[in-house]
């Protein structure tokens, strides 16, 4: 096993499998093969009353595709983005910790908001965000958690033309009932 490389925690796999994602949800590259990295995004609907995580959506996208949907960000949301992500401390701390092999262990990294240490046992909704190749996980990539107050956070500062991609984007790949759309409307999706 290479130094850099990690097995994927199960959190990053798809609902109900005990395996990876197998495809690119976009062009159906197969991904199993080890050959490209890619990324998974999940957006998870925490029932906190009842103690139960629904999947909203989620998917695989191969680095190809990915860089592809970030090209259709608008300049003036990219800027943003990366001044908001910037100026975000605790975040930025911690991704150099974990670029040093210094950070937290991934259990901990994926048990909270990554920009404002909320636990997801008290989120209603958060985002998981990891970078991976094959069946394992790329240690030098931090993978992340988006609680809701910075889903909400990054929206803002999002143009109208980038939400309407992104937006798009989910409509396009996994559509769902009216009352998940509304939940999501205007939700970023980061890859």
């Amino acid at each position: 096993m290479q130094p850099n490389m990690l097995d994927i925690p199960e959190e990053f796999y798809p609902f109900e499998s005990t395996e990876p994602f197998k495809e690119c949800k976009v062009c159906g590259l197969d991904l199993s093969l080890g050959t490209t990295d890619y990324f998974v995004e999940k957006a998870v609907k925490n029932n906190i009353a009842y103690q139960v995580k629904d999947i909203v959506f989620e998917y695989a996208i191969c680095s190809a595709c990915a860089q592809n949907m970030q090209q259709s960000i608008s300049k003036e949301s990219m800027q943003n983005m990366q001044a908001f992500f910037s100026n975000q401390q605790l975040f930025m701390s911690k991704i150099q910790a974990h670029q040093q092999g210094e950070g937290e262990p991934i259990e901990e990294l994926l048990s909270k908001c990554s920009l404002h240490n909320e636990p997801i046992t008290e989120m209603s909704e958060y985002m998981m965000l990891g970078h991976f190749r094959g069946d394992k996980m790329i240690a030098t990539t931090m993978p992340y958690i988006l609680g809701g107050r910075a889903m909400d956070q990054l929206s803002e500062i999002m143009s109208n033309e980038t939400i309407d991609e992104m937006n798009r984007f989910k409509n396009e790949y996994f559509g769902g009932p009216v009352e998940l759309e509304d939940l999501w409307k205007g939700k970023p999706v980061f890859l």
